[in-house]
């Protein structure tokens, strides 16, 4: 199974038989499981390094035009709590994470058609020009 993990870090893939299979040896064998741990350890370290970084998250709206089943913020769940932040609130809050020592940050929320394309590169824009 040695040679089958090999391939998986350098293809990046394997297919579903021989997937099952190593998964399968994994769960059984402690000497497969620990170099199946090692080598995604080792891949993830030739991907990422072994840097930790940690971005703010800043959640623009609760408003969604659509209405997924899995989430909260769906169309239909009348008893969510609505908002949408405005750029400057947006701002403060980048400001604030920026103290605290965040230096990116995703802006995430509903599918909201008040954040147009537009919008969303004014705020964008604000947020480096602040923080660059």
């Amino acid at each position: 199974m040695r040679e089958v993990v090999e391939l998986l870090a350098s293809q990046r893939t394997l297919d579903a038989a021989t997937m099952e299979q190593l998964l399968e040896r994994a769960a059984h064998d402690t000497n497969t499981l620990q170099h199946l741990r090692q080598t995604a350890v080792r891949t993830a370290q030739e991907q990422f390094g072994r840097g930790v970084y940690i971005r703010g998250l800043i959640e623009l709206s609760s408003h969604c035009c659509r209405d997924c089943l899995y989430c909260g913020l769906r169309r239909s769940n009348h008893t969510a709590e609505r908002y949408r932040l405005s750029q400057e609130e947006v701002l403060a809050c980048c400001e604030e994470g920026h103290r605290l020592g965040f230096h990116t940050f995703v802006l995430q929320g509903g599918e909201d058609g008040y954040f147009t394309d537009e919008r969303m590169v004014e705020i964008i824009s604000s947020i480096k020009k602040c923080h660059n």
